[in-house]
């Protein structure tokens, strides 16, 4: 996840965009990775329980 924030922020410099991490509801810049690959993990985890 770390590694995916980063490219989002050379992107976002390179190309003068803004992301959306709609994971935790804020800017890529300003993100949480952490917090947004917990929320994801527990996000897999319901679909895997519910769709299996």
């Amino acid at each position: 996840m770390e590694l995916a924030y980063r490219i989002a922020r050379i992107v976002e410099e390179e190309g003068c965009l803004t992301g959306h991490d709609f994971e935790v509801g804020r800017p890529t810049r300003t993100g949480d990775p952490v917090k947004a690959a917990n929320r994801l993990s527990r996000v897999s985890g319901w679909a895997q329980h519910h769709f299996s």
